[in-house]
């Protein structure tokens, strides 16, 4: 037992030679970065009416006075654009109060084009 505990011991204080820490590597070139797709709000009122989001959404800029979701006109009021487009695509990241996860197709993350997504969020926070 003794020869045990002394063997623990000694296997314990292995690799205390100091903190080992990753080298940098040094990178040349640049990092190709996606540039954010501008979108065109007169197109996001199509893409609003087309795939039916007024059937749950009441949002005056689109004449819909749906009432299973939260009304966009109040839910979206000083929401960033990063915010609304998460929104779209994980719909429950954030659930309003008085709402119910799970409502909300998950899917228009896929279903959208880049170019739909981002002129959606244009009409959305214009």
């Amino acid at each position: 037992m003794l020869i045990l505990g002394g063997f623990v011991a000694l296997a314990a204080g292995c690799g205390s030679e100091g903190t080992v820490s990753p080298v940098p590597e040094t990178m040349q070139g640049t990092v190709a970065t996606q540039p954010s797709a501008q979108g065109d709000a007169a197109a996001g009122k199509q893409v609003f009416v087309s795939t039916g989001c007024g059937g749950c959404h009441a949002f005056k800029a689109a004449g819909t006075t749906g009432a299973v979701g939260p009304d966009l006109d109040k839910f979206l009021q000083g929401k960033s654009a990063d915010f609304v487009q998460q929104s779209i695509v994980d719909p429950d990241a954030f659930v309003e109060k008085g709402y119910s996860a799970g409502v909300m197709p998950g899917s228009y993350g896929t279903q959208l084009s880049a170019k739909q997504l981002a002129d959606l969020v244009a009409f959305l926070t214009q």
